[in-house]
């Protein structure tokens, strides 16, 4: 599977979601949250008989909300079961933005 293949995985899902804003790299300035931007950022391969036999895609998610609990943290969890792997890395609250903000990693194979 190509390298587009493997990310086109993870928009699919994300794009999913009901009502969620999705970017891929960066958000519009004009878009206020909540909202998801995702990227990935690098690969790693198994090899068999000197070549790469399988590579997988790792990347961030960054999910962007004013709303405690906001249902957004779940669903893009959610949606991503069984496409690949994902766990949640880091919950933060921003003090310039007033945002809370979820990241996630996930890796495609």
């Amino acid at each position: 599977m190509s390298l587009n293949q493997k990310l086109l995985k993870v928009y699919t899902a994300l794009n999913t979601i009901e009502g969620a804003k999705i970017y891929h790299y960066e958000k519009p300035a004009s878009v206020k949250a909540p909202y998801v931007v995702w990227m990935e950022d690098s690969t790693d391969s198994f090899g068999a008989d000197n070549r790469m036999a399988e590579y997988r895609v790792h990347g961030t998610i960054d999910v962007y909300s004013k709303t405690e609990f906001d249902s957004l943290f779940d669903n893009v969890m959610s949606a991503l079961n069984g496409i690949c792997a994902v766990q949640l890395n880091s919950v933060q609250y921003e003090d310039d933005t007033k945002l809370i903000h979820y990241e996630y990693e996930f890796w495609v194979a």
